[in-house]
């Protein structure tokens, strides 16, 4: 495992970070011993960066109750905490259906709870969480008292360094210049399907804010599996999955292997995040990003996937 600096943060994070959002049903139905055992696999295979959020959980479906942030807290408790990088996240308060609030006092009350969920004393990110949902209606008042109460939290101490997690490059745009921050967290946007986190890196860099990507599998859109229910997919986009797939089968390589080794192909990514509730699958993560690349492969994979390539599945519009 590789590890790197997170922008000018004095964080040191390694390259294949867990998400913790399927810790919370988003994806599937999880049984709670299997989590806390793939949280302990991850960290002994070298993961020491763990991201999640109060809003990974589901309150009433077949998946839940369950809350990704209490699992999580559960998981490390029991190892060093100087050895970990812990990230949470504060506005979105519910996802399935989505809930928002960032007035000043719902952020500092959010991210106190997260302290108490993660049993620990400080956090070392906090992001505001999905500023452009709801055509953008929260972004005024994320950018204002959001970040203003993570400002106060962080001379507190009871975080460390803040920043915003946003899937609209518009408003990425935005927001890298007209605001300070630590750090980003941009998710689907460098993927097999995508790759418009490019444009952005370098104004990122120029900001001196620390990148963090997320989601190398587009949310379960890049997997066998297929995207959870939640996900704005079309069928006709689902059959150009599917004709990836089969060229993968037919090569005898793993789809997600591909997926997973090209979203971390890119040195100047210093993190990529990443989501599973199995050890076992958890293990095998890993072992693919320490195995070479096969660029003749994914060059084939990326031109089946042509069609797909940048397309806006607007997460944000879906959920209003």
């Amino acid at each position: 495992m590789n590890y790197n600096t997170l922008g000018e943060t004095d964080l040191l994070v390694s390259e294949l970070g867990f998400g913790a959002s399927g810790l919370g049903g988003m994806f599937e139905k999880i049984n709670e011993s299997d989590a806390l055992n793939t949280i302990h696999s991850a960290f002994d295979r070298g993961i020491n960066y763990f991201d999640t959020s109060p809003a990974y959980g589901r309150n009433s479906s077949i998946f839940g109750p369950v809350t990704s942030e209490i699992i999580l807290g559960k998981g490390l408790k029991d190892i060093d905490r100087s050895k970990i990088v812990l990230s949470t996240k504060a506005g979105k308060n519910a996802s399935l259906p989505p809930e928002f609030n960032f007035k000043y006092n719902s952020i500092i009350n959010s991210v106190e709870s997260s302290l108490k969920r993660l049993q620990t004393d400080y956090i070392d990110i906090v992001f505001l969480h999905d500023i452009e949902y709801n055509k953008g209606m929260h972004l005024n008042l994320a950018m204002s008292e959001g970040l203003n109460a993570l400002t106060q939290l962080k001379k507190e101490g009871k975080i460390r360094n803040f920043g915003i997690s946003c899937y609209s490059v518009d408003v990425l745009q935005k927001v890298i210049q007209n605001y300070d921050m630590d750090a980003i967290l941009v998710h689907n946007h460098y993927t097999l399907i995508n790759d418009l986190l490019l444009d952005l890196m370098p104004k990122i860099k120029a900001k001196k804010m620390g990148l963090i990507s997320a989601s190398p599998f587009a949310s379960g859109l890049l997997t066998h599996q297929g995207p959870p229910d939640w996900y704005p997919v079309t069928s006709k986009e689902i059959c150009c999955i599917n004709k990836a797939i089969q060229f993968c089968s037919q090569h005898n390589v793993t789809f997600e292997k591909i997926a997973l080794q090209f979203a971390l192909s890119n040195v100047e990514i210093p993190t990529t995040l990443f989501s599973c509730t199995n050890a076992q699958i958890l293990g095998k993560n890993v072992d693919w990003i320490e195995e070479p690349l096969d660029d003749t492969v994914i060059q084939e994979v990326c031109s089946i996937l042509e069609p797909l390539r940048n397309i806006d599945f607007d997460f944000g519009s879906y959920n209003d």
